[in-house]
């Protein structure tokens, strides 16, 4: 019953999305030096605002250098998932190189088409496609499908900015930390 709470210490998203409790999971149930994979929608990736739950999550993964790698896979490969879906790589022990970086591939484009679809499962990563995504992940270089970026490159936060004129105005704006 405790642990279970302890799960969760990155943050809670809202109600509607468990995608990030389930990366969560995952990672505390992983061995001290072990190294993970989970497939998410995008929905990790681009929901809440900074301070929100799914901002506090991300921000646990990246502050704590657990993140080596992300990549986008083709759409259509799961049935009843037509959204495009990324692959996470989590490390409780990152190599050196890899320290402090997060790596980003586009596989998107590595699939070939079903002859017969299932539902919207219509495409496939055959062993030639999973190979070169395994490579591009291995060499750990910057090319077209390989982009690699400081940890501090996905931080930001948000400002308000308060101005007097007539009328008071409040807006905010999101400022990189890097």
């Amino acid at each position: 019953e405790g642990k279970r709470y302890e799960v969760f210490k990155a943050g809670v998203p809202r109600k509607t999305d468990g995608s990030m409790l389930f990366l969560q999971e995952f990672f505390e149930n992983t061995d001290e030096k072990g190294k993970m994979g989970i497939i998410l929608n995008g929905s990790p990736l681009f929901t809440g605002s900074a301070g929100s739950g799914e901002s506090e999550i991300r921000k646990y993964f990246i502050e704590n250098d657990y993140v080596e790698a992300i990549i986008q896979v083709p759409t259509d490969l799961f049935i009843n998932t037509g959204i495009s879906t990324y692959l996470w790589i989590l490390s409780k022990d990152k190599p050196e190189e890899r320290k402090g970086k997060i790596q980003l591939i586009d596989a998107s484009e590595y699939f070939e088409r079903m002859k017969k679809g299932i539902g919207s499962k219509r495409n496939i990563i055959n062993e030639e496609q999973r190979s070169m995504i395994a490579k591009l992940y291995r060499n750990f270089e910057e090319g077209d499908k390989s982009k690699i970026f400081t940890n501090e490159h996905f931080g930001y936060r948000e400002v308000e900015i308060r101005r007097e004129s007539d009328k008071k105005f409040k807006d905010k704006e999101i400022i990189p930390l890097s």
